[in-house]
């Protein structure tokens, strides 16, 4: 049979298992072959979902980097390109079928991405007796082949590109190409614009994001003095679990350039709150271990020298003279009180039905919508693009990570 064209093995990270459950494809990679075997080309991209990004202990995906990322729509064009002529090949090429379908089909495309229309490196591996295994992972092991960073689009699309060839050379009868792929090859795509969309790969490993402050201008100071109540409410958000997340740098720096605040503004802020936080610290007239890292904690998430932090409790032990009655401390975070409603988001470390019980013996009421009532969402990635995160930055709703609230929950149980 002619594969003139080679093959195109494809690979997709997925939200979840099944497309009826609106599972979408968040990294996709597609390495071209030639027909001797030979990787010739590969590319890959992250792909906003738009959604929650499920299991991100498996597949490594951030946030952080997939709301960055093209939508599948507007990377459909380049996709076909890289697809058209060429014998489509996937480890488990069923569970990659149905996720192009659904998306495709998203756009009103048809595909010819039937079960039988791809070629199969899992299906041809068992035909060829080459492992008891049907991973990726084990028959590339009883293949020889190099192991790989598994669960990533592109290192999975290699090691199925790495299986085709092995295949091709040692047992061809396995992976003889059908009439059904062949026609795959011939499909009669519609006229789709080749965008060549800048495609957003994963951040590497031990990557430092730039502080958002560098996003802000430097500039000498204004006359007068700005507004800057809503910054410090967006400051108050950010820092309750003590980590300001990509999507809350964003609009720490939309709110700064929205009130006109320059960046040694901004520092000067970040000055004044820190020294409000060291006179609530003060205010029992002492100053715990917990509390002074905690100072430091947010003086370096402000990007403020740790060491001015001995020099600001220094100056405010004198400011204070004890603690109001019923006055609430910010330093340390998140409070948890009971009554409180609190929503989950995210595929969380700990199962979110135990979370829901602790909290309830605490007080603190789980819902399952997010509210203007709502005290906080806690969600397995400070990013996530879940509809109850988007819901909950619409409302106002501070998102913190699971292990702050879980921390949170702790000091309220005691």
């Amino acid at each position: 049979m002619n594969t003139a064209h080679g093959y195109a093995v494809i690979d997709t990270e997925t939200t979840g298992i099944l497309t009826g459950w609106h599972h979408r494809i968040a990294e996709i990679a597609v390495v071209h072959v030639d027909p001797r075997g030979t990787i010739t080309d590969e590319w890959v991209t992250l792909v906003n979902p738009d959604r929650d990004l499920g299991p991100q202990a498996i597949h490594g995906i951030r946030a952080a980097d997939a709301r960055q990322a093209p939508r599948f729509e507007h990377i459909v064009g380049d996709l076909v390109e890289r697809l058209s002529g060429r014998v489509v090949v996937a480890h488990n090429w069923t569970f990659d079928a149905m996720h192009l379908r659904a998306e495709f089909g998203r756009l009103g495309i048809d595909t010819p991405f039937e079960p039988d229309a791809g070629l199969c490196t899992m299906g041809a591996a068992g035909r060829a007796r080459l492992s008891s295994g049907r991973s990726l992972i084990d028959c590339c092991a009883a293949a020889g082949l190099a192991d790989r960073s598994w669960h990533t689009a592109l290192d999975d699309a290699r090691g199925a590109g790495d299986l085709l060839r092995f295949l091709l050379r040692h047992a061809p009868e396995a992976v003889r190409v059908t009439d059904a792929q062949l026609h795959a090859t011939r499909w009669p795509w519609p006229h789709l614009d080749r965008r060549r969309t800048p495609v957003v790969h994963r951040t590497a490993i031990g990557h430092v994001e730039p502080h958002f402050l560098a996003r802000l201008v430097e500039r000498m100071p204004r006359d007068g003095e700005p507004a800057v109540d809503a910054y410090y409410a967006m400051l108050d958000d950010a820092l309750l679990d003590r980590q300001i997340s990509a999507t809350e740098g964003d609009a720490l720096v939309q709110i700064a350039h929205d009130l006109g605040l320059h960046k040694n503004e901004v520092m000067a802020l970040h000055l004044s709150y820190l020294r409000d936080l060291a006179r609530e610290a003060w205010a029992d007239q002492i100053v715990t271990d917990e509390e002074r890292n905690d100072l430091l904690t947010v003086a370096i998430l402000l990007a403020l020298d740790p060491a001015v932090v001995e020099t600001i409790l220094d100056d405010e032990r004198d400011a204070v003279t004890g603690a109001a009655p019923g006055q609430e401390r910010k330093v340390g975070g998140l409070v948890l009180r009971p009554g409180d409603k609190v929503v989950l988001t995210g595929n969380m470390k700990r199962d979110r039905a135990d979370i829901a019980a602790e909290a309830a013996a605490a007080g603190v009421r789980v819902t399952g919508s997010v509210s203007k009532q709502t005290r906080v969402l806690a969600a397995a990635d400070p990013d996530s693009m879940s509809g109850k995160a988007k819901r909950a930055r619409e409302c106002g709703v501070p998102v913190v990570s699971e292990g702050a609230f879980l921390q949170a929950l702790a000091r309220l149980i005691g």
